[in-house]
């Protein structure tokens, strides 16, 4: 090798070397970890037919929240898609939980015709089940023996998005399902975005 190309090669290293000593010591990915939390708030809302609220976090932005009969819609804007929420006290189930999720829902676990839904992931006090054919997804708690806390996302892809744009979108979908807790009474997280409407 000639000693120009060795001289480039080392000092290449050592900026190499350097930057990634600056990274690690800096805490960069620790950094990067945090900016992506803090870009996440909390929103809270009612879960009908009780005195409690409901929390999810999420990095989109809020567009409105709004009663709609004996619900209430929280409507969420990400670059790629709108989601509306609801979550409300579902009582008298039999079944479990992924009968719950597929009844809320509207699509049969076994259906005669049509494409059945997707189950996500179930257990004895759980499921998440998502509707292929309606962009609409459920997750259910137990709260009680009969009763289930119930997390309904309906949600509609914006267009022009590019295909690894919409993969972002579904983990983002996601989080709000992995993020859903049932708050005490008078819980206010902080950073959350609380809008009192009832």
């Amino acid at each position: 090798m000639r000693p120009r190309v060795i001289g480039l090669a080392v000092t290449l290293g050592i900026f190499l070397g350097g930057l990634a000593a600056v990274w690690f010591t800096g805490g960069g990915g620790r950094a990067e970890k945090g900016d992506s939390q803090v870009r996440e708030r909390v929103f809270l809302f009612p879960l009908n037919s009780t005195e409690q609220k409901v929390s999810v976090r999420s990095a989109w932005k809020l567009g409105h929240m709004t009663p709609q009969d004996d619900q209430v819609e929280l409507t969420l804007e990400g670059s790629c898609a709108t989601a509306h929420l609801f979550a409300y006290l579902s009582t008298g189930w039999d079944h479990g939980p992924l009968n719950a999720a597929s009844t809320i829902l509207g699509t049969p676990l076994h259906p005669a015709v049509g494409a059945p839904p997707r189950i996500v992931r179930h257990d004895k006090d759980s499921a998440v089940v998502l509707a292929r054919d309606s962009s609409r997804g459920v997750l259910v708690t137990r709260a009680a023996p009969r009763d289930f806390d119930a997390l309904v996302v309906d949600w509609h892809a914006k267009s022009g998005c590019t295909g690894s744009a919409l993969n972002r979108t579904a983990r983002e979908l996601g989080r709000l399902f992995e993020t859903f807790r049932i708050e005490a009474p008078d819980s206010t997280a902080p950073g959350s975005a609380r809008l009192e409407i009832l």
